[in-house]
């Protein structure tokens, strides 16, 4: 065995504090909280940020779809390429869209806005516009008035910004002309509100309007044609390799992005604030590990008498130092472990948590419109959980190496020639 019998036994009897060692055990408990603290931290951290991050990632594939097939000039017969397409691989749904930018008017208030135009049979496999409807219903939103979709969504930001509800009419101006006895005027149509919804992204909620696919391409001057194909794929971790044959069966000029693509400028914000967040609390382990040197520092000067003994008695350099080590390790494996409990029984109560600290504070720690969430996410990573536990030890034991050594150099002629 790497620690033999009798080693073991000198270590768990200098853990054990003596009345006048109180100090060295305080200072030793400090070191035990600290890395406890520092671990538990970090541990609940990383799974809010993998809770977020999570979130906000089904969000966006939820609303935007994991594929997006684009051409420069719009996709001509697009409904014999989305055969095409759903005939590959681990693609489940795709989805044809018209998607331009155009402005919105009511009651002299002017916004520009992204229209989506999109079959009502398309919009009602989007989970997270049929779970965010908040005033409506999508029953309406097809129903045609002398042969023209006139129904539209809205996001619940835009709503609010334009002072619209449920029923009223606003008008949408494309970026497109008609020519006319009195020259070049926009195109207008004059839109029924029939929906509202809130996704809980502040672009989604305040810049986007969905309009039927029928209406979309007769307002914009498309009528055989779709801007982009949103293709919803059935296992994520192989976006690659359906990427990849989708590419085979279509024009060269086409264009397929995913989600992380489109997304890269938020998701790299996500993952920069999730690094450094795990860096900064690093730290606090790091400075705990610190108290580790000083309580076995003062052990080490107070059992000089001890240690000199133990040499004369034919102990080892090598045993003195593992037996010291045994000390240093022992309290940063135990508060590792009892910092991991603590950050796992935490994540795993966390909503449970905050609201009692919201009943008890009479305040609200977690505001809904603020984050645009209801409930405050934590998703444990394994992976996450291994690396903080790992960097928690790594610190323990490097911290006890210097005080360990310390110990085995002493010489017992210099220590007992004054006793």
């Amino acid at each position: 065995m790497l620690f033999d019998a009798t080693e073991r036994f000198l270590a768990w009897r200098y853990i054990r504090a003596k009345r006048r060692e109180r100090f060295i055990s305080v200072v030793s408990g400090f070191a035990y909280l600290g890395i406890a603290l520092g671990v538990a931290t970090l541990i609940i951290v990383t799974a809010v940020m993998n809770g977020f991050k999570i979130e906000f990632m089904n969000r966006i594939v939820g609303f935007n779809g994991h594929l997006a097939v684009q051409a420069p000039y719009g996709i001509q017969d697009y409904t014999a390429i989305t055969q095409r397409i759903s005939s590959c691989p681990n693609v489940i749904q795709v989805l044809p869209m018209v998607q331009r930018q155009a402005m919105i008017t009511v009651n002299s208030r002017i916004l520009g806005v992204l229209v989506q135009g999109m079959t009502p049979q398309d919009l009602a496999t989007k989970q997270p516009i049929l779970d965010g409807l908040v005033a409506g219903s999508l029953e309406a939103f097809g129903q045609e008035e002398e042969g023209i979709a006139t129904g539209c969504l809205l996001g619940k930001k835009l709503a609010q910004r334009l002072h619209v509800r449920v029923g009223e009419k606003i008008t949408l101006i494309a970026p497109e002309f008609s020519e006319t006895g009195f020259g070049l005027i926009p195109r207008a149509k004059t839109l029924r509100v029939e929906a509202i919804f809130e996704v809980g992204m502040r672009d989604y909620d305040g810049h986007i309007i969905f309009i039927p696919l029928s209406l979309a391409q007769r307002l914009f001057r498309a009528p055989d044609s779709v801007d982009t194909l949103e293709v919803v794929v059935q296992d994520p971790l192989r976006l690659a390799q359906t990427t990849a044959g989708i590419r085979e069966c279509l024009d060269p000029l086409m264009e397929v992005a995913d989600w992380q693509h489109m997304n890269k400028t938020f998701m790299g914000a996500v993952e920069v604030q999730r690094n450094v967040l795990f860096l900064i609390l690093s730290l606090m382990v790091l400075v705990a590990s610190f108290n580790i040197i000083s309580s076995m520092v003062m052990l080490v000067r107070d059992k000089m008498k001890d240690i000199a003994i133990l040499r004369t008695l034919g102990v080892t350099r090598g045993s003195i130092l593992r037996i010291f080590f045994m000390i240093g390790a022992f309290i940063g494996t135990v508060g590792t472990l009892s910092g991991l409990g603590f950050g796992l029984l935490f994540t795993w109560n966390i909503e449970a948590i905050r609201k009692g600290l919201e009943h008890l504070l009479k305040t609200n720690l977690f505001p809904e419109e603020v984050y645009f969430l209801s409930t405050l996410p934590a998703q444990l990573d394994v992976k996450d959980v291994t690396i903080t536990v790992l960097t928690a030890l790594l610190f323990s034991f490097l911290a006890t190496l210097y005080p360990a050594w310390k110990a085995s150099r002493c010489e017992p002629v210099e220590v007992l020639r004054y006793e």
